[in-house]
Formats: structure tokens, sequence, C-alpha cells
């Protein structure tokens, strides 16, 4: 199943505010500023949510229940499906009668214990986000649609 654009640039914007928001708290708690101390805070800080779509973490619930190896994948993005998986197998027993995407998609809608990007990655979204890129890439689309 295919998302509209308009669904994956509300899933960017909030992603981005919820980095904003973090980047923002370890500013003002820190004494002194060394961005890339700051950046890996961020990236350990905790999330308001699971920054992956519910298919995609459907996908590899389902992967991890077949007991199929993790393609490569990064460390953190690893972590993050361990945890989403280790919540699944605790909720799948309290609630037998939901589909396994009802159960995805409800945990990866609850708080997270941190971003699950490096500090690289964090440092790169917050330069465009400050930058106006998200912005542009979202009036370029709109353009495009207009078009049509």
């Amino acid at each position: 199943m295919a998302k509209h654009f308009g669904s994956i640039m509300d899933f960017t914007r909030q992603r981005n505010n919820d980095l904003m928001r973090a980047y923002r708290e370890q500013l003002a708690l820190a004494n002194y500023i060394v961005m890339p101390e700051i950046f890996e805070k961020v990236a350990e800080s905790p999330a308001k949510r699971f920054w992956v779509s519910e298919e995609r973490a459907a996908v590899e619930i389902s992967r991890m229940l077949a007991g199929k190896p993790f393609s490569r994948m990064r460390p953190n993005k690893r972590e993050m499906f361990q945890e989403i998986f280790r919540r699944y197998i605790a909720l799948r027993d309290l609630h037998p009668e939901m589909s396994l995407f009802e159960l995805v998609s409800f945990i990866v809608h609850q708080p997270a214990p941190k971003f699950y990007f490096t500090p690289r990655t964090v440092g790169e979204f917050i330069y465009r986000i400050k930058n106006g890129w998200y912005d542009k890439q979202h009036d370029r689309y709109r353009q495009h649609i207009d078009r049509k």
C-alpha cells in the first residue's frame, strides 16, 4: 500500500518537530555548546514515538517472528526493531484478538526511549531543517502537483 505524499510530509514534519524539540532541550541544558556532543545527546533523547512507518515495522516484526535474520541493517535500526518486537510480544499476549498490524501500529506511536539515529544523522536532519530544505522539497512537490 503506497502512502500519498501528504502523509509522508506529515510524518517528516512531525519527526522534524520532535528532533527540534530535543535539540532545543539539549542546547538549553548545555553549559557550553559542542555540536557533535549536542547531536549525540539528541540521538539518545527520548522521542515522542518510534520514527518508522507502521508498514515497515510490521514487515520487520513479521520477519523476526519467522526467524529470518536481519537484512543488512544499521545497528541502531536493529536495536529499534528489537525494542518494537519486545513490546509486540508483550502486547500480543495481552491482546490475542488484535492483528500484528494493529499491535505494531499501536507500538510505533508510543514514546520511544531514543531516536535511533546516529549523531551524524541528527546533525544532517537539523542542518536541513534550519536551512529550509524540507520546506523547499514540499514546495517543489506542490508545484509539480499544481501543474497536473
